[in-house]
This record gives C-alpha cells, sequence and structure tokens, in this order.
C-alpha cells in the first residue's frame, strides 16, 4: 500500500512540469488569450501528456500527497531544448525525493530519479509524447525500488468548447501506469475544460487511480505560478481511502 502511494507522489511530481504545456505551445492558447499572459491553469493532474517544454521553457515545483495519517511529497526541476513545433523536442526533468522522509530514512534530495520526454507538435492543436519517469535513480534502496522506471506514451488534443477549451490526453505505459504486479500494458487518460486560461477542472484515470482536480494559476498576468489542488484515488481502490494532493509550480518561457 505505501508503495502504490509513494509511486503516486513520483508520477505527481514529474507530471507538474507538462501540465500545462499545451498552454504554451498550442495554437488555442495563443488565438484566446493576449500573449502577456505568463501563467496557466494545468491540463492533468498525475497523467503524462503529449505536449512537452522545447527551448527556452523552464520549470520548478513541489508535489505534496497525504498518506493515510501522515504526508509526503517531492519537488522537481525541468528544462526544455529542441524545437517540437519544427522537428521534436527533449523535456528533461529531476525530482528530489522525499519532502518528509516517510516511508524512507533519507533525508530531502538524498533520494530522486529522472525523467525524458520526446514529443512533437501537430496539426489540430494536438501533440505527441513518448517518455520514461523514474530512470537514472539515486540515493535509498528502498526508493528506488518504488521508483522503478516507467516509460509511456501519449497523445493529446485542444478542442474548442463554444468560447472554452477543453484538452483530451490518452497514453498507454507500463509499471506506475498500470495495475500492480502486472507487466502488460496500461491504459492512462485525463480531461480538462477551461472556463479561462487561468482556471481548469481535471479528471483522470492515472492506470491505477481515478483522480479529479481544480488548478488555478492566480497571477496570471504577472507570474507563471500555477496551483493545482486535487483528490486522488476516488475509488478506494486498493484498500486504500481517498488521498489530498497538490501542486505549486512556476514554469517560464524565456524565448
Amino acid at each position: 500500500m505505501l508503495q502504490n502511494k509513494v509511486l503516486a507522489v513520483a508520477a505527481g511530481a514529474f507530471a507538474l512540469f507538462t501540465s500545462n504545456a499545451w498552454a504554451q505551445e498550442s495554437g488555442i492558447a495563443a488565438s484566446s488569450a493576449s500573449r502577456t499572459i505568463q501563467g496557466y491553469a494545468a491540463a492533468s493532474f498525475q497523467a503524462p501528456v503529449g505536449f512537452g517544454m522545447s527551448w527556452g521553457a523552464i520549470g520548478a515545483g513541489a508535489y505534496a500527497q497525504t498518506l493515510g495519517s501522515s504526508s509526503d511529497g517531492a519537488a522537481g526541476i525541468s528544462f526544455g531544448l529542441g524545437d517540437a513545433d519544427k522537428y521534436v523536442g527533449l523535456e528533461t526533468s529531476a525530482v528530489f525525493s522525499s519532502l518528509t522522509g516517510h516511508g524512507s530514512s533519507d533525508s530531502f534530495g538524498d533520494s530522486g530519479s529522472f525523467g525524458l520526454k520526446l514529443h512533437t507538435n501537430l496539426p489540430g492543436d494536438a501533440a505527441f509524447g513518448v517518455g520514461v519517469i523514474g530512470t537514472g535513480e539515486w540515493g535509498s534502496q528502498g526508493f528506488k525500488d518504488a521508483n522503478s522506471s516507467s516509460v509511456y506514451a501519449a497523445v493529446t488534443k485542444g478542442v474548442q468548447v463554444g468560447n472554452h477549451v477543453a484538452i483530451l490526453n490518452l497514453g498507454v505505459g507500463d509499471n506506475l501506469f498500470n495495475e500492480p504486479g502486472k507487466t502488460s500494458i496500461g491504459v492512462f487518460g485525463s480531461g480538462a475544460f477551461y472556463f479561462t486560461n487561468w482556471l481548469s477542472v481535471i479528471g483522470e484515470y492515472s492506470g491505477r487511480f481515478t483522480n479529479a482536480a481544480i488548478s488555478i494559476a492566480p497571477l496570471p498576468q504577472f507570474l507563471p505560478l500555477t496551483i493545482t489542488v486535487g483528490a486522488i484515488n476516488l475509488g478506494k481502490r486498493y484498500g486504500g481511502d481517498v488521498e489530498l494532493g497538490g501542486t505549486v509550480g512556476l514554469g517560464y518561457n524565456f524565448k
């Protein structure tokens, strides 16, 4: 049970960096909002999306989640290389765990791992990405066992809904994105509805858990800050309770 929750913490930390990448790359965002707006709400909570960071984009943030009577989380940094509009982009992330040391003897930063995603933007405000999370791990064996690498592929598309935008996302992956103990490929997906570029509601299935969240960019014209808060494991699977999770992230594109 604890291992499943630690895996969810790792997934949330990595998803933080790409959840609002669509807004920086998508023509929908450019056509529906002033380019002076810097902050965007997230498009997913724990599920990876097809959009990603290209050269000039950087991000940093933290993810926290309740674990029964306690809590834990992770923090990380991310940056982009390449050009997803012309060819492909490469998003590189590093996550550091744990924030509290719960379930591990580590202090913050003693354990962690990397994530990589190759992605390309497609016509029609869509993107495709393939990536891996939890690779190149370092630190205690306990964290490494819980954070074994997971490979995934995701396709994401923005859709106009009247004067609003919806972001639809579907993917496949192993390990973290599949039932515990199964070696086959699992399916995950998410959908986000944007009331404005700075406010979205999210529903998703991570491959293990059904989640719901709300995301806000509280100062969209002044600070590229995104705050997302949600409920994890709404179905109370694997004998667990519904947990509370949240991310706080800063993302900026200096191009």
